[in-house]
C-alpha cells in the first residue's frame, strides 16, 4: 500500500512538472496517493505491535 501511494504521488509530481500546472486528475492522485500511503503506514505500525 505504501509503495502504491508513493508511486501515485510521484506520478502526480512529475506530471505537474511536465505540464506546468496541476489539473483535477493530478490533485486526485495526490490526495488518494497520500491517503493510501498513510493508511499503509498505519497498518504496518499496528502489525508490528
Amino acid at each position: 500500500m505504501q509503495l502504491f501511494g508513493l508511486t501515485a504521488v510521484g506520478l502526480c509530481f512529475i506530471s505537474g512538472i511536465l505540464q506546468g500546472d496541476y489539473g483535477r486528475l493530478e490533485l486526485l492522485q495526490l490526495v488518494v496517493g497520500s491517503f493510501v500511503f498513510y493508511i499503509g503506514n498505519y497498518l504496518k505500525g499496528r502489525s508490528q505491535n
